[in-house]
């Protein structure tokens, strides 16, 4: 198929959601399709942007589903305000959602034929992905699934554990808004739910003590997932046995969780359901065939103003480059490097492709990007962190990568950067310090770029002792991702060394539970013990 390239690329129009909608099925099934070889590269794919105030859409869909998806999303989003936990006091970059036409150019992009999709939260950015099944039956419950996982990441201030998160995911990718307005969540696929429960293989205890992840290189398409949707509906519609809703105590629950308690353990606190009895209950809950929904009226926008135009080959490269890199990166590099190579003067590919690269041919791409565009936000962060590299000190313990010297808070008169003991680092890296803050600072004032940046300042503020800049930076940043325990445990440092045992306790309490990485956990639950001995 060629590429089209619209010539009046970008329109300013109101689009009326009710005249195009996509269908809607109240049941999300994945059947697993084998990546094919196509007749024509997936970026040569007629991919275009469509843009609301709320979401930059890239897809190569037809223009009117790109449309209708825009549409649903926003009534989706409207819809789920008061269902979801938190609000979010930080103005939101749109998020770019990426949607595929093909089952196969998902497949092939990422490298699965097991995933539904995804949502990669960011600081600045968030990025959606979503796959279709064989006739984009489906794809509006995909992108309704994976969006509540950006809602949730940007609304809630308490970490979530991953069985309830994916659990309400799925519970409000059933949200429908009919004709007269009304709108109904919690539908229930029965036979789905069912087949999950008395899976013979499955624990309701061992998905209960997932924090992290669930299944094994899968999304909504093993009956783990189904349990943890089983869950979720159960908690927000059941009763428990004194006629009081187990909604009510929601909150209490999950705040214990988020304080470090098992799920288990929460659950039989708050709620009063043993182990021993729940997978029974549920099995008992969902025998009938008329469970109740949730009905309610919420305010939908009729016209949505929003902008249209197709991209280039170049663009679409790096579109896909970017959101391939964490699941496929072999992909993204060989997308980055086409796209170099057609258009030299690319600096977004030039910095993706830096961040897939080490050693000197990062530093190499990440400085021609910035020689390329001074003014490039994206440029000055990557060569910010390339500007540090090799001069970073782990922060709790004040050891660097060559000098045993101590951390502090001691910012000398001279200006030069040095660690707690006062021994000034090397000239060396005193100027790449330098260099890498006045890099972020210049972000910092970029619109789409303040978050990464402030997350920057505060790792850098650390590193040369000014715990007042550290905090105001990492607060920023926390505002921005209160979901991040890496900003947590950096947080928890500027706390500490402040003075402020009480709150660094309580953010390395975050990273200690919350981080995905156990490396990153252990340096939490030590710097725990020294607080605790008063180190």
């Amino acid at each position: 198929m060629p590429f089209t390239i619209s010539t009046n690329a970008v329109s300013d129009r109101l689009w009326n959601p009710r005249f195009a909608r996509l269908p809607c099925f109240a049941v999300v099934v994945l059947v697993g399709l084998f990546a094919a070889t196509t007749n024509a590269d997936i970026e040569d794919r007629d991919w275009c942007v469509a843009s609301t105030i709320h979401f930059d859409l890239v897809s190569d869909l037809p223009r009117e589903e790109a449309l209708a998806l825009l549409g649903a999303l926003d009534q989706f989003r409207l819809a789920t305000a008061p269902l979801l936990p938190g609000h979010s006091d930080v103005p939101a970059t749109p998020l770019k959602l990426l949607v595929f036409a093909r089952a196969r150019d998902f497949d092939t992009t990422f490298n699965s034929t097991t995933m539904a999709g995804f949502a990669r939260p960011s600081l600045d950015q968030s990025l959606l992905v979503s796959r279709p099944d064989r006739d984009r039956g489906h794809l509006l419950r995909n992108v309704y699934h994976e969006y509540t996982h950006y809602l949730i990441r940007s609304r809630a201030f308490l970490n979530l554990p991953i069985w309830y998160e994916e659990g309400l995911a799925s519970y409000l990718s059933t949200l429908v808004v009919e004709p007269d307005g009304t709108t109904v969540v919690g539908r229930v696929p029965y036979d789905y739910i069912r087949r999950a429960l008395l899976d013979p293989g499955i624990s309701v205890i061992h998905i209960l003590g997932q924090r992290f992840r669930l299944g094994v290189g899968s999304h909504q398409v093993s009956n783990t997932y189904g349990v943890a949707w089983a869950l979720v509906r159960f908690l927000h519609h059941a009763k428990a046995p004194d006629g009081s809703r187990y909604a009510s105590r929601l909150g209490a629950m999950l705040e214990m969780i988020d304080g470090g308690a098992d799920s288990v353990d929460a659950m039989e606190a708050t709620m009063g359901l043993s182990p021993a009895s729940l997978k029974r209950r549920l099995q008992k809950y969902f025998e009938t065939d008329q469970l109740p929904v949730f009905r309610f009226r919420a305010d939908t926008a009729d016209r949505i103003a929003f902008r249209y135009h197709c991209l280039e080959p170049a663009e679409a490269r790096h579109e896909l480059a970017m959101a391939a890199a964490f699941h496929h990166p072999q992909f993204a590099v060989s997308l980055f490097s086409e796209t170099i190579e057609s258009a030299p003067d690319h600096t977004g590919a030039l910095v993706g492709l830096s961040r897939l690269m080490d050693g000197e041919r990062a530093v190499e791409l990440a400085e021609r990007a910035h020689r390329i565009d001074p003014d490039d936000g994206r440029a000055k962060i990557r060569l910010a962190e390339m500007r540090l590299r090799g001069c970073q000190t782990d922060l709790t313990t004040g050891r660097s990568r060559g000098d045993g010297t101590r951390k502090g808070d001691a910012m000398p008169r001279d200006g030069r950067p040095r660690p707690a003991n006062g021994h000034a680092v090397t000239a060396s890296c005193a100027q790449k310090i330098s260099d890498a803050i006045a890099l972020y600072r210049e972000a910092l004032e970029m619109p789409g770029h303040a978050g990464a940046a402030a997350y920057g300042l505060g790792v850098v503020s650390l590193m040369v002792g000014r715990s007042d800049d550290a905090l105001t930076y990492l607060r920023a940043a926390y505002a921005r991702a209160s979901w991040s325990p890496q900003i947590s445990f950096f947080l928890g440092e500027a706390y500490r060394r402040s003075g402020d045992l009480l709150r660094a306790r309580q953010y390395f309490t975050k990273s200690a539970h919350w981080h995905p990485e156990q490396s990153w956990r252990d340096r939490s639950d030590l710097v725990l013990a020294s607080i605790a001995q008063g180190q």
